[in-house]
């Protein structure tokens, strides 16, 4: 019977003990995945803070790049200034801080930064000499994609990232995409590490990154210590660009072997299955079964309080949510701040409560992210006081005791989705008159290709006559024209209907689900609103050439149907050009006249006095008769310079001088234009050259100057010294002439000025006479 007790007592000892084995094993492997739990969490926080730190400032070269095309797209010889680059920097750089500089590089050397101050050496440099540099410059070309090199030595000093995006566009009436260069931003690897978290020191974590050049894995460790990626560190992949980091962490003081339940387990098993050897073995398995799940709750309890002590003080916000029912069931203070509910208010809602989206949608995403045990979204938040705010969400699938939960941080992107707003505005509409761009409508173009219904229509329009009111007028009154086409555009179609301004002068609307009816009526609504802005408006006025085509199924592709469409514009613009240049010259010349330099008498006395002296040398009536135009309309081209210089009292300064001598080529170019004055255009361009060559815009000399130039000249030169202006009084007759006759052989052909005066001379004697 003792024997039989003993053994039973040792039995029961051993089985105790071994139970006690058991339960350690288990609550060991627990708390391990507890503790990497808790660092997997903080580690996506700092992974979530750093895609998105470098996704905002990588936006910025998104946006730097469709600034560039579209000015290409609206002049392809169009030279980037680095005015152009300063003016986009000091927009969005401040936005976005740990950008050291941003660089433009074309064939291989870098032509702009911003900021320029402080890096103006860099200019002019050839990165195909730096190896380092070298290599990533050819790797983008090759790759034809954004590429994140780095760490690397910067050139101007310091280490940072460097990301580099290749830009290619496609010249109008090409098929093929060019290279024009590259963008490039210098980024501070310190600022994005530290808003990260990584170099926190209240943290219990050491961290570590690998992944040079985004190689990941094969990059090799650029941050943090080497010997952390042996230590059984918790890894997650970091997204940057087309390549990607591996952000490792362990606990400063390493991995703890026990747990600090771990003794006490063995203390009070060890007891018990002492005490049990002396009792009845039912009565001591009886007590060691209680005992140990006694010991299994406390464990458990102390795991559950030191996780919540570290998800309440996190400063990123965070909540626990239920999968099944969608309830909150706790939130951190960071949560409670954000969204402005205090924690029993939380406890009372369900997460349809935060987000905008439907119950059927939510519930996808979460089915979706239960499936996957973690997933990040962008998603609409509304918070307590009725403000809506974008809010970056990662998901992970986590276990409390028996049940499972998702754990849930968030970050308010509002500020980067607002730039990101911006930039994407910038990148898709046409600055100046606030229609889409040439890369809203490819991408439409490319959409439409992949998949379409219906029928869809391309109508291609040409502004007529932009560049001659440039020429003439200037590029403020082209860019009002410009304005007030968009603005026609705009009260003429559809709302879906894609309107685009995909060149200098040339704007295309898609229309899809049009019949021809529909497309013509469409027309029709274009012209009217050109026929009432011309109405209504004092401005230049509107004239487009319209051309349209329809598709009705996929078997011919969009740029076949653009081609199309274009065409029919041309055609139409042959048979109307002249008459929409027409138009134009004849607001030149009413604005010509409001100016007074036709209706105050000038060129009605200029028109006698070049007939005279015409007829007194002998030229022939059709001579006289373009004379006669050319009297009227040799001061054309001062409708193009700014009246503050044409009436300035004081002299000219050197830069006004040369902007007045402009006014021969605007007027010899609005002269081609008008058919009634193409026979006088080059008299126009050259009737202020001088006898003795000093005059402009060719300096030709003596008889190579038109006869007709250098009798204008004369009669021009008299009745502005004999007439009032603006800034002074005429002078008498005698005056004049003796003036005249000073100039002979300089300004003025001295055998003109001879007969003139004679003529004049006896013209004066006349009137003394008749009075």
């Amino acid at each position: 019977m003792k024997l039989k007790a003993s053994f039973l007592a040792f039995l029961t000892m051993a089985t105790i003990l071994f139970g006690v084995y058991v339960f350690t094993k288990s609550e060991q492997q627990q708390y391990q995945e507890k503790v990497r739990a808790e660092v997997l969490g903080q580690l996506r926080a700092s992974q979530a803070r750093l895609e998105g730190g470098l996704h905002a400032r990588l936006f910025l070269e998104k946006g730097l790049i469709a600034f560039i095309l579209t000015r290409l797209e609206m002049d392809p010889q169009h030279k980037i200034t680095q005015e152009e680059v300063n003016r986009f920097g000091a927009e969005f750089m401040p936005q976005l801080s740990g950008i050291n500089n941003f660089t433009l590089i074309q064939n291989n050397k870098i032509t702009h930064i911003y900021p320029l101050e402080g890096n103006e050496k860099m200019i002019g440099i050839d990165l195909s000499l730096l190896p380092d540099q070298n290599r990533a410059l050819q790797q983008v070309i090759e790759s034809r994609s954004m590429i994140i090199a780095g760490p690397i030595q910067l050139i101007e000093g310091g280490v940072g990232l460097i990301s580099r995006t290749p830009i290619y566009w496609t010249p109008q009436g090409k098929t093929e995409a060019v290279y024009w260069g590259q963008v490039s931003l210098a980024l501070s690897q310190e600022r994005l590490f530290a808003e990260a978290g990584l170099y926190d020191q209240s943290s219990m974590l050491k961290f570590a990154v690998r992944g040079r050049d985004g190689l990941g894995k094969d990059g090799g460790v650029f941050w943090g210590e080497e010997g952390i990626f042996l230590e059984n560190p918790v890894i997650i992949n970091v997204k940057v660009a087309n390549g990607l980091w591996q952000l490792a962490a362990v606990p400063t003081k390493g991995w703890e072997r026990y747990s600090p339940a771990f003794i006490w387990i063995w203390l009070i098993g060890g007891f018990l299955a002492i005490c049990s050897a002396a009792l009845v073995w039912f009565l001591i398995y009886s007590r060691e079964v209680q005992t140990s799940l006694h010991c299994s709750e406390e464990s458990l309890i102390e795991s559950e309080e030191q996780f919540r002590q570290m998800f309440t003080k996190q400063e990123v916000i965070m909540y626990l949510v239920d999968p099944e029912t969608y309830d909150i069931l706790n939130a951190n203070e960071a949560a409670q701040k954000f969204y402005g509910y205090s924690l029993e208010t939380f406890k009372q809602m369900k997460i349809t409560h935060l987000n905008l989206l439907s119950t059927t949608e939510i519930r996808e995403v979460l089915t979706k992210a239960f499936q996957e045990k973690s997933g990040q979204w962008e998603f609409k938040h509304r918070l307590a006081n009725g403000e809506i705010r974008d809010v970056e969400v990662r998901m992970t699938l986590i276990g409390l005791r028996t049940k499972q939960f998702f754990f849930i941080i968030a970050h308010d992107i509002s500020e980067r989705k607002k730039t990101e707003e911006r930039l994407r505005y910038v990148t898709f509409h046409d600055s100046l008159t606030g229609l889409y761009a040439r890369s809203y409508f490819e991408e439409e173009i490319r959409r439409l290709d992949m998949r379409r219904s219906g029928a869809v229509g391309l109508m291609v329009c040409d502004l007529d006559g932009l560049k001659l009111v440039n020429d003439t007028l200037g590029h403020e009154s082209g860019d009002q024209m410009l304005i007030n086409a968009a603005s026609i555009f705009k009260n003429s179609f559809r709302d879906g209907d894609v309107v685009s301004r995909v060149g200098g002068d040339e704007f295309v609307v898609i229309m899809e689900n049009i019949t021809r009816e529909h497309m013509e009526e469409a027309c029709q609504r274009l012209k009217n609103g050109i026929r009432m802005n011309n109405e209504s408006n004092q401005d230049v006025p509107v004239s487009l050439s319209i051309g349209f085509a329809i598709s009705s199924g996929p078997s011919m592709t969009m740029r076949e149907l653009f081609k199309e469409a274009d065409n029919n514009m041309y055609r139409e613009k042959l048979h109307r050009g002249q008459k929409a240049r027409s138009a134009i010259v004849q607001t030149v010349v009413n604005l010509l006249a409001e100016r007074d330099f036709i209706i105050d008498g000038h060129g009605d006395r200029l028109q006698d006095m070049v007939s005279s002296l015409a007829k007194a040398i002998g030229l022939s009536e059709r001579k006289i008769r373009d004379m006669r135009l050319l009297a009227q309309f040799h001061d054309i081209g001062k409708v193009g310079i700014s009246e503050k210089i044409l009436m300035k009292e004081e002299p000219l300064t050197p830069e006004e001088a040369m902007e007045m001598r402009r006014h021969c080529e605007i007027g010899q170019r609005i002269a081609l234009s008008a058919p009634d004055l193409t026979s006088i255009a080059d008299w126009i361009l050259k009737h202020q050259e001088w006898w003795d060559g000093t005059g402009y815009p060719l300096g030709i000399a003596g008889e190579d100057i038109p006869i007709e130039c250098r009798i204008l000249a004369i009669a021009d030169a008299y009745d502005a010294m004999t007439n009032d202006r603006p800034y002074r009084k005429g002078m008498p007759h005698d005056k004049a002439i003796e003036e005249l006759k000073r100039c002979a052989g300089t300004q003025f052909d001295p055998m003109l000025i001879e007969k003139f005066c004679e003529i004049m001379g006896a013209c004066d004697e006349k009137n003394r006479i008749e009075s």
